[in-house]
């Protein structure tokens, strides 16, 4: 009798076992997330900085999660979507913000989109707003029956309220969740919409669907999928608002502007020395290093024979002087930068350095390195270019515009203006690997070095 249970109760077993095997558990019911889009531009203006007397934004690259993407043609209704009127761009300075610019207007420049509009101040962080007091404040205060405190309110009600008080204030939030309207699709890529900080009505939120864009006028017509840069409120009659800048006049500065469809926590990219002189001497090692790169693209110079003294060095130290060539002289450079960045975390420094100087010909030489220091603290050169006025249409001349988080994964590139004599174009570098590789160009912008 008891191996007949026994065969029983394996024959159940096996038979219930698949069915257990077949319930997965509780499963989270998770959509996709939208794709990240987030667009790199660079602000010029002259005058002061904050209230330029011109201005423009010019679109680089948007990132759209897998790739960069052309930040002048992608998504142009005719307009591309980084130029979007009312696209709002966090201005930076190796990472951290330092304002904001609102697109009110864009313009088709020989073929290339060029925005314009209002530079606004960063808004101040909001305040936590305080707690509100209960007009019946519970106070401690004794019994003289028991000895023991207890809590008592200012009306004199007993402490058998205070369940009821708390059945109203837990009830509070529901009734506050339940009149939020009910979010959009999250399916839809949308990069954030910004409200002005001095809008705090309930209508807020319906201002951006009175203000959004005018259906699509491309090929294809509208697209409801269509990804949005950040938004802000504009003003005509801002204070900061400037004039259309045209051409490259000189005085001319230059800043990143970042536009991204979430808020994101900042990572500042500037390299902290443990020692205010380690940086001067790093900037020199740069310098020397310069110098041996603008003297490595120069034909060799023969040395002037000397004539023969009495005080001639013997045989032994002129073999000795021939096989061990002198290093060239230190160069005075003019229009010098020097930057240090930590584009990784932890990642240790990554230099920039430029500058201008004269050969021994008397012709002006444009140099630009980048380098990282290595175990001894000598800048190792990843990268050198060395040009001339002769030579721009071959080599431009490099001008570093700043670090950013171009594809918004916390890790910095560098972003260069390459200037020839007719034209210019700005391209993004990924310094990894001890190695310094360009990853996006802009192209050729056109009517960009004729003169305002």
């Amino acid at each position: 009798m008891r191996s007949f249970k026994r065969r029983s109760v394996a024959l159940w077993l096996a038979l219930a076992m698949p069915t257990w095997a077949q319930y997965p558990g509780h499963i989270e019911s998770t959509k996709k997330a939208g794709p990240t889009v987030r667009a790199i531009a660079v602000l010029e203006w002259t005058g002061e900085m904050g209230k330029p007397k011109a201005s423009r934004i010019i679109p680089i690259s948007v990132f759209d999660g897998e790739r960069y993407q052309p930040g002048g043609l992608y998504l142009a209704k005719p307009e591309p979507l980084a130029l979007q009127p009312g696209t709002e761009y966090v201005l930076q300075e190796a990472g951290v913000g330092r304002g904001l610019f609102d697109i009110n207007t864009a313009q088709d420049v020989d073929g290339y989109w060029f925005g314009y509009g209002a530079w606004k101040p960063m808004a101040a962080p909001p305040r936590k707003a305080k707690p509100k007091q209960g007009r019946n404040i519970p106070q401690v205060v004794g019994d003289a029956g028991a000895g023991h405190p207890h809590l008592n309110r200012k009306d004199g009600s007993g402490s058998q309220d205070s369940s009821t008080s708390a059945g109203s204030t837990s009830s509070s939030p529901s009734t506050q969740t339940s009149s939020n309207p009910p979010a959009g699709d999250p399916d839809r890529p949308t990069l954030r919409r910004r409200s002005d900080s001095s809008d705090s009505t309930p209508s807020a939120p319906s201002a951006s669907s009175g203000d959004s864009p005018a259906p699509e006028t491309a090929i294809g017509g509208a697209d409801p999928d269509r990804p949005h840069i950040a938004h802000g409120q504009q003003s005509m009659t801002d204070d900061y608002k400037a004039t259309q800048l045209t051409g490259v006049p000189s005085g001319l500065e230059q800043m990143i502007a970042v536009s991204d469809a979430s808020d994101r926590e900042a990572h500042p990219f500037v390299y902290l020395w443990a020692d205010p002189a380690d940086a001067t001497n790093m900037q020199t090692q740069m310098e020397i290093a310069a110098s041996s790169a603008i003297a490595a693209s120069e034909p060799p110079v023969k040395p002037t024979p000397k004539a023969h003294t009495a005080t001639a060095t013997t045989a032994a130290q002129r073999r000795k002087a021939a096989a061990a060539p002198p290093s060239p002289p230190k160069l005075v450079f003019t229009n010098e930068r020097f930057k240090a960045y930590e584009l990784t975390y932890s990642g240790g420094a990554t230099l920039v350095f430029s500058g201008e100087t004269l050969d021994h010909a008397g012709k002006v030489k444009y140099v630009t390195l980048i380098a990282q220091p290595d175990f001894n603290g000598v800048p190792k050169v990843l990268f050198k270019s060395v040009t001339d006025d002769d030579h721009l249409d071959q080599t431009p001349k490099m001008r570093l515009v700043d670090a950013v988080d171009a594809r918004a994964d916390n890790r910095g590139d560098l972003v260069f203006e390459l200037r020839s004599s007719r034209d210019r174009e700005f391209v993004i570098y990924r310094v990894s690997g001890g190695q310094a590789e360009q990853v996006f160009t802009t192209g050729s912008l056109p009517n960009s070095n004729s003169q305002s």
